[in-house]
């Protein structure tokens, strides 16, 4: 019998592509409910539906991962780049759904910067994993999107203090001020796992490429 090894080591490709855009789906279902913030608990059942996708396709890493004698790349980098992918996706559904929970409105200008801001940085995730099959020849883009994943995170931390600071310098009331700073942080704490997956696939492409 012969084992197709090449093909099964590119599933695992597959599922990150997939992961990816399933992630950037998310964030773009995010992006349009806070332009149109009437309609939020519509949004958040679609968010919830993607979300389930998102953890649908890590459980089929982690699956394929425990049935693998060999894999395209360490088990622990597989691993970790699974977990960081999810976790964007889970606080930019915790995001929506802390608005729909908390009834916040409309939206602050601050909260469509964070969420343009992490649009920005899950596209250069989704095109570093588009390329990640193939690290010799996509080297240098892979550490090129890394660096701008890196940049987008420096921003969106920028934004947050500002927005943080803002809160308690509006006169605003107390209540409001802790519904907005829980929305804010899900969505800064979005971007750091955003960093953290940069960190991953450019520890991967030193040592494959």
């Amino acid at each position: 019998m012969i084992f197709n090894l090449k093909s099964r080591e590119d599933k695992f490709y597959q599922f990150f592509r997939e992961g990816s855009e399933t992630v950037c789906n998310g964030v773009a279902i995010l992006r349009d409910a806070l332009n149109d913030y009437e309609r939020l608990p519509a949004r958040l059942d679609e968010l919830t539906a993607i979300e389930q996708v998102g953890d649908s396709i890590t459980r089929s890493i982690l699956e394929k991962l425990n049935q693998s004698l060999v894999t395209p790349l360490d088990r622990e980098d597989i691993y970790m780049l699974a977990r960081e992918l999810d976790r964007i996706l889970d606080h930019v559904h915790g995001t929506l759904e802390k608005m729909v929970l908390y009834k916040t409105g409309k939206p602050t200008e601050a909260a469509k910067e964070l969420v343009r801001i992490l649009v920005q940085a899950t596209e250069e995730i989704k095109k570093a994993f588009a390329v990640l099959n193939d690290l010799k020849t996509n080297y240098n883009l892979v550490l090129e999107l890394c660096e701008d994943i890196k940049f987008q995170e420096n921003l969106g931390d920028h934004c947050y203090r500002k927005a943080v600071a803002a809160l308690f310098e509006g006169g605003l009331d107390p209540i409001e001020v802790i519904k907005w700073k829980e929305v804010y942080e899900h969505l800064e704490t979005a971007l750091d796992h955003c960093e953290d997956v940069a960190n991953l696939l450019k520890g991967v492409a030193l040592k494959y490429a």
